[in-house]
């Protein structure tokens, strides 16, 4: 037999197959492009992610550091906390305070960028594609999330390669006071000057002040020692730990654990009296929850 004849013969039996399987590959691919799915040679977190947001991933050097991050064209900005040991609670001497916030001492080994603001609304709809916010504005903190909202955030921001957690209620704590021992980082007194609070209603002084009556945009108030805003009022801010009574011992890294299912807020927010916006104020709430007195900022440990 001719041996070009043979090839001829075997091209023509198997051409078919070959067809087919183009086509499919063809459809697959159509459909990919359709549904706005990635193809297979470039999945999430592949070489387009690899090492972009590399600086963020590694300790800063000196308290308060900035470092910021665009994530779909939108800026994230990240200030440094050091590992150290603060007196996390507040003083047995200090008036009305609240008997869940026994005071101890709490080391964190490991050091963590925090966000400088809390959420925006611009940043939220930059990784989540829409808005659930109550009051509207791409400057004002996202609200009205639930604390299993801001996990999905949080696990979004980590497929694009930026391993964002909500922060523990320690880490949240020590970085509220930036190594201060007050009431607030610039000391003992609120009466909606220095944070957005109901000032109507006011702590450490008896001038009454400002009550805004919704969120600001983040960042209108100085911000504390380590360059993060708004820790103090406009929204309360969801944290990891499930809300559990304080050990009375010394702790090194603590996480809250509890037979309730409430998780800790921190911070106080736009509508509550400035004794619930104080460094050591905290609540649980149930992770479902939501309000337009509700959001989070997020924050990275190194070392995870």
């Amino acid at each position: 037999m001719n041996p070009s004849n043979s090839l001829i013969n075997l091209f023509c039996r198997y051409s078919g197959f070959m067809t087919l399987a183009c086509v499919v590959l063809l459809c697959v691919c159509a459909v990919c492009t359709a549904d706005g799915l990635t193809p297979l040679e470039n999945p999430l977190g592949a070489d387009s992610n690899q090492g972009k947001y590399a600086a963020l991933l590694s300790p800063g050097i000196k308290p308060g550091e900035r470092k910021t991050v665009d994530v779909n064209g939108v800026q994230f900005a990240f200030r440094w906390c050091p590992a150290g040991t603060f007196m996390m609670g507040s003083p047995i001497s200090q008036a009305r305070r609240k008997g869940a916030e026994e005071p101890h001492l709490v080391t964190l080994t490991k050091g963590f960028w925090m966000m400088e603001t809390e959420v925006t609304q611009q940043q939220w709809n930059a990784v989540m594609g829409y808005n659930p916010s109550g009051f509207k504005g791409g400057d004002l903190p996202v609200e009205n999330v639930s604390r299993y909202d801001c996990q999905k955030f949080c696990k979004k921001c980590s497929e694009l390669g930026l391993p964002v957690q909500l922060p523990t209620e320690a880490q949240w704590e020590y970085a509220c006071r930036a190594w201060s021992t007050t009431s607030y980082f610039w000391g003992n007194a609120l009466n909606g000057d220095k944070a957005n609070c109901n000032g109507r209603f006011p702590w450490g002084t008896n001038v009454q002040g400002a009550f805004a009556g919704q969120t600001v945009p983040v960042g209108c108030y100085d911000p504390n020692a380590w360059g993060l805003y708004d820790m103090h009022g406009n929204v309360w801010e969801w944290c990891e730990d499930l809300f559990a009574a304080y050990s009375k011992e010394n702790v090194i890294d603590p996480i809250g654990e509890s037979e309730y299912p409430d998780r800790v807020i921190r911070g106080g927010s736009w509508n509550y009296a400035a004794s619930e916006c104080r460094s050591e104020t905290r609540y649980g709430k149930s992770p479902k929850d939501r309000g337009k007195h509700l959001g989070f900022r997020g924050a990275i440990t190194i070392g995870n």
